[in-house]
C-alpha cells in the first residue's frame, strides 16, 4: 500500500509511519507464506506495528473525511480565508484525527483492521 501522494494533504510524518509499518506487516506477511519463518505468534513488536499502522490508516481516512467535510462549509466571516488560516485547519485537523484514531473511540475501523490483519503475522 503506497500513500507517497498523500504526504503533500497529511504530512510527511504520518504518512511515513504508516507505509513502513505496512511495509513491516507485508514483508512478515511473506516470510510466513513462504515458509522462512515459523508460524508462531508475532511478537509484540510485530503487533504493536501492525496497531500503528492500522491506526495511521484510520487516521488518514479521517483527515480525509474531515477536510470533505470543512469543503461543503461556507467560509469563516470571522477569519478571512487565506493561506495561513488553510494551514492551521490542516495542521488542527491532522492532529484531532491522529488522537481520535489513537483513541480508539473514533470509527472503529483501525481496530476492525488490527483483528483482521492480526491472524497474518
Amino acid at each position: 500500500m503506497d500513500i507517497s501522494s498523500t504526504s503533500q494533504i497529511y504530512g510527511d510524518n504520518l504518512s511515513q509511519r504508516v507505509n513502513n509499518s505496512a511495509d513491516k506487516v507485508r514483508n512478515r506477511t511473506d516470510e510466513i507464506k513462504n515458509g522462512k519463518a515459523s508460524e508462531d505468534s508475532a511478537t509484540e513488536k510485530e503487533k504493536k506495528e501492525l496497531k500503528e499502522a492500522c491506526q495511521g490508516f484510520e487516521a488518514i481516512f479521517l483527515q480525509s473525511m474531515m477536510k470533505s467535510m470543512r469543503a461543503t462549509l461556507p467560509g469563516n466571516s470571522l477569519f478571512p480565508d487565506s493561506q495561513g488560516m488553510d494551514i492551521y485547519t490542516s495542521l488542527h485537523d491532522q492532529y484531532l484525527t491522529e488522537n481520535l484514531s489513537k483513541s480508539g473511540n473514533a470509527t472503529g475501523i483501525g481496530e476492525f483492521l488490527y483483528r483482521q490483519l492480526q491472524d497474518s503475522l
